[in-house]
């Protein structure tokens, strides 16, 4: 274990120090912001603008649309028809509206406008809608309220019975929030796993250390050292992103993480790094470089997608089958019943039984990894076959 930590602190202090790290810590919490939060600003920031319309009314609708109307929104009757257009075009008003007598038999009316603009087209033309429909049924002797009445839709309200708990929306949430983090961690702390792994092959640094430790002692000091960075990184992004979700978003942040299961995402979490990382060192040690990587150990680094796969299924259906059988899977299963868990109950056998998998899976991808990283990381000049790869599985320990 001290081996492991020494590799472990090598390769954290390695990274921690390094500029690029550094500026990709800072850099990427501002893009998840600006592309987050800035809209979301801009629209505060959005005032909706002060709009005037004049209205030709010969059918009485005007005082309509000044009942509701927002209060941007503000409606005058003319002082001259004649020179209703002169007086748009010098700015007086954004635009004039015409319900004329042919309104309520043909149902046009025509909104002309100075310059382009959306504001307020929505909540005239319903207006409108409403007033000529009223029209019409008192023309044909019908009662609006019994024609609302008749016409009414069915409300259903769904109410679940005492025994069941489902998930609300803070669960939800956070349970979204952690597979991000999941894959964040996956795809950032996986990647300079493979780019270590080569780097140290093509330096030939891994020919002094081996000599002085194990090749499983330097795989898991590779593999810790790394997830304590990717630690670092979410713990920073989330000490920014915490505090920008509060203001921007109004989001009771603490009630949901005591709401979630904090203990069933850690071990999802962490059950689900270990697996990619182990198998990431493993397939990095094949390598010559990363450009020169063959189809099947660029195929591997995709096997963290295909959890998106499943995706669709399980939100309309997170109890059926094909969704069980994603939660079961364990390249898939760390996202999925995060997600199951989020939307519906998932029984307590399920879990257990995934998380079984799970840890198997983490068992025999580290110990296959493990014989790959031996032979791997003492070959160069290129990149391993399937074939040779294979070869390597079937090596016994000595």
């Amino acid at each position: 274990m001290k081996e492991i930590w020494k590799v472990a602190r090598w390769e954290f202090m390695r990274y921690v120090t390094n500029k690029q790290f550094i500026i990709g810590l800072l850099i990427t919490p501002l893009i998840m912001v600006a592309f987050a939060g800035l809209p979301v600003l801009l629209e505060r920031w959005n005032k909706p603008p002060e709009v005037t319309y004049y209205v030709v009314d010969d059918v009485g609708v005007l005082p309509l649309l000044e009942e509701g109307a927002p209060d941007n929104l503000h409606f005058l009757i003319p002082n001259d028809r004649d020179r209703i257009a002169e007086e748009v075009q010098e700015g007086n008003a954004a635009g004039y509206l015409l319900v004329d007598s042919t309104f309520l038999h043909t149902g046009n009316a025509y909104l002309y406008l100075s310059e382009h603009s959306t504001e307020g087209r929505g909540y005239i033309q319903a207006i409108l809608t409403q007033f000529l429909q009223q029209w019409r049924m008192q023309e044909a002797a019908l009662d609006w309220e019994a024609l609302q009445y008749v016409s009414a839709t069915a409300q259903v309200q769904v109410e679940t019975m005492a025994h069941v708990k489902l998930p609300g929306g803070e669960e939800i949430a956070v349970s979204g929030v952690f597979v991000v983090l999941i894959y964040i961690l996956v795809l950032s702390s996986g990647t300079m796993l493979m780019q270590s792994a080569v780097q140290e092959k093509r330096d030939r640094m891994a020919e002094v250390v081996l000599s002085s430790i194990t090749p499983q002692t330097l795989m898991k000091g590779k593999i810790f050292g790394h997830f304590l960075l990717g630690v670092l990184q979410l713990a920073f992004w989330l000490a920014l992103v915490i505090p920008a979700a509060i203001y921007f978003l109004d989001f009771p942040v603490w009630e949901a993480l005591l709401k979630a299961d904090l203990g069933m995402l850690a071990v999802f979490g962490l059950c689900g790094y270990l697996l990619y990382a182990a198998l990431f060192v493993g397939i990095g040690a094949t390598m010559e470089d990363i450009q020169s990587a063959g189809n099947s150990q660029g195929l591997v680094v995709m096997l963290p997608m295909l959890a998106f796969l499943f995706i669709g299924p399980v939100v309309s259906n997170p109890n059926g089958s094909v969704a069980v059988l994603a939660s079961f899977l364990p390249f898939t299963s760390p996202v999925i019943m995060i997600m199951r868990t989020a939307l519906t109950q998932v029984p307590l056998w399920q879990m257990a039984f995934s998380v079984g998998l799970l840890l198997l899976a983490v068992f025999a991808i580290a110990v296959m990894s493990a014989k790959i990283f031996r032979v791997g990381m003492l070959m160069y000049g290129k990149t391993a076959s399937l074939g040779e790869i294979v070869k390597w599985l079937r090596y016994k320990e000595e």
